[in-house]
């Protein structure tokens, strides 16, 4: 997972090395991004080791307006309070959690994927800091309530062109969450001796995404993320036998257009 996190940062870095060219400006309607890649993520909560996946993006904003800013690791959200980018936001909003196999710990239970529905606050204290918190209740999988605290320093080019956002991450779990992800329910189950992980904060760290255009139209998007397991949790047998240490990365084509 290190050299998949290097190519990643590396990819980064080339993308900045690049000539940047403000995007085509829509004057009506809605401006569209989409975009595909690969990234590379632990392989379950706790692991050593990590597994590629797709890294899709869509995002979506009025015309005439600077595009959003947006975190890689966001949920995907809509205000009905406020109107994105403005000093105080909230809506509902939703993502795609991916959960652990039977084979990754053999003598624990699947944990499945998971779609988590919830709501965000988001408010800009200053131009350029924005804070961010979201609660969601797992269905399907996990079936649990999990939350998370970000700050962003946001910094963009001249018009629609490199956004760059950094800032630390704050993550919660319910019992359910923490006990489905990091509890051993009996002993010997996968060679570990019982083990409560119980409610609270399960892991701090701090993520950082680019999004830089090569042309009105066609982009590029990365991000590198990092998350350190802590308090009850970082005791599990789960996680000692794996790493508190998670790493993330991603980098991905975007490609731009007008409705």
């Amino acid at each position: 997972m290190t050299k998949l996190l290097l190519v990643t940062l590396a990819g980064t870095c080339t993308a900045l090395a690049m000539p940047a060219a403000a995007q085509e400006a829509q004057t009506s309607g809605r401006n569209v991004v989409i975009g595909a890649g690969i990234e590379v993520v632990p392989k379950y909560p706790g692991a050593s080791s990590g597994r590629i996946g797709v890294l899709p993006l869509f995002d979506t904003w009025r015309a005439g307006a600077p595009q959003p800013a947006e975190s890689p690791d966001e949920s995907i959200g809509f205000a009905l309070l406020g109107e994105r980018g403005s000093a105080l936001s909230a809506g509902p909003s939703f993502t795609f959690a991916s959960g652990r196999s039977a084979k990754d710990l053999p003598g624990l239970a699947e944990v499945g994927s998971a779609f988590e529905l919830g709501g965000y606050v988001e408010a800009w204290p200053l131009p350029a800091l924005r804070l961010r918190g979201e609660l969601r209740q797992g269905i399907g999988g996990h079936k649990a309530l999990t939350g998370d605290l970000a700050a962003d320093a946001v910094w963009r080019g001249a018009g629609d062109g490199i956004m760059l956002t950094i800032g630390p991450r704050l993550h919660w779990g319910s019992d359910k969450y923490n006990r489905t992800f990091f509890s051993v329910p009996v002993a010997n189950s996968a060679g570990f001796a019982p083990f409560d992980a119980g409610p609270g904060i399960y892991s701090y760290g701090a993520a950082a995404g680019l999004r830089l255009p090569l042309g009105q139209r066609f982009g590029l998007y990365s991000y590198v993320r990092y998350d350190r397991l802590t308090g009850r949790v970082a005791a599990s047998p789960i996680v000692v036998s794996g790493s508190a240490d998670q790493f993330s990365g991603g980098l991905a084509l975007t490609y731009r257009f007008g409705i």
